[in-house]
């Protein structure tokens, strides 16, 4: 609102150092990104950066530019964000900032999608170790997360809920719960929060004792592994659509729903002196059977 598009682009690459970073962080590609800042250097008739791929350094003048500038625009955020409470229509109207936990190009997917419905709101990459204190301060309205989060003062929203899949080659047929011991189950850190892999974990092992699980960063390593039939991936629904697209897996992949998991549920947290102005803002993209009290108290 009072901070030029130009200026928040250039603190926020100047902050993260990273093209990639800032492009996550504001929720676009990385040439309007880029085009911005030059923009901005062809204004101020100097270079800001120094680029090398698609990490940015600043200069001499552009570390003195940010050094001096960075105090006024938190305090014109701080006016900003002040400003727009006022008024619960001028909540509405202003984009409402959304942090995202764990985001990957499935919940970004699930996140495209239903921002179509809606022009008021914006997404950015929140780590999960300060995303409550980006809440609390203001600098986020709410945030997403597959996290339950109990804490005074916030209200949980339900936001999307998913089914858990085998993924499996086309030669296994009907996977049976059986075969876990004689074929590893791989679980992807980049699909799950930390709870969820453990419940995961614990439930294959109940099912199977016998059973090999295999923990891996990123599953676009083994996939050649779960195509041959010597491995089946664990994983969520929207992430199993993702490969399947991504790669054209559909002649030797399958998948099948395993109902015995718990879905895997994400959440929107908010400070709750400000859910009813968020609930407004997010009406077409929250489900209608959204309530505060009964999430809040789920299992995931």
């Amino acid at each position: 609102m009072f901070v030029s598009s130009n200026l928040k682009c250039f603190i926020i690459v100047a902050r993260e150092k990273s093209l990639k970073k800032a492009s996550e962080i504001l929720f676009v590609t990385s040439s309007p990104i880029s085009r911005r800042i030059k923009l901005f250097e062809d204004e101020l008739g100097y270079k800001l950066f120094s680029r090398t791929d698609h990490d940015f350094t600043l200069t001499k003048k552009g570390l003195e530019l940010y050094e001096k500038i960075m105090p006024y625009y938190m305090k014109i955020s701080e006016i900003e964000d002040s400003f727009s409470q006022k008024s619960t229509n001028l909540t509405i109207r202003r984009s409402v900032m959304i942090g995202v936990e764990n985001l990957n190009h499935f919940l970004y997917n699930i996140l495209v999608k239903k921002r179509k419905k809606t022009e008021c709101v914006s997404y950015c990459s929140s780590d999960a170790s300060h995303s409550l204190e980006s809440l609390l301060s203001g600098e986020i309205q709410a945030v997403i997360s597959h996290r339950q989060i109990s804490e005074s003062g916030i209200s949980t929203l339900n936001f999307y809920s998913e089914p858990v899949c085998y993924l499996l080659s086309t030669e296994l047929g009907n996977y049976q719960l059986s075969d876990m011991k004689n074929i590893p189950v791989i679980i992807p850190k980049n699909g799950f929060h930390d709870e969820y892999i453990k419940t995961a974990h614990m439930k294959i092992l109940t099912l199977c004792p016998a059973a090999q699980v295999i923990i891996v960063d990123d599953i676009d390593n083994y996939l050649f592994l779960i195509g041959s039939g010597d491995a089946v991936g664990l994983m969520s629904e929207s992430m199993v659509s993702f490969y399947k697209n991504k790669y054209c897996l559909t002649n030797n992949l399958n998948y099948t729903i395993e109902r015995s998991f718990p879905e895997l549920k994400t959440y929107i947290y908010c400070l709750k002196d400000r859910e009813e102005n968020l609930r407004l803002a997010l009406n077409s993209i929250l489900p209608g059977e959204m309530n505060s009290e009964s999430a809040a108290g789920e299992e995931c």
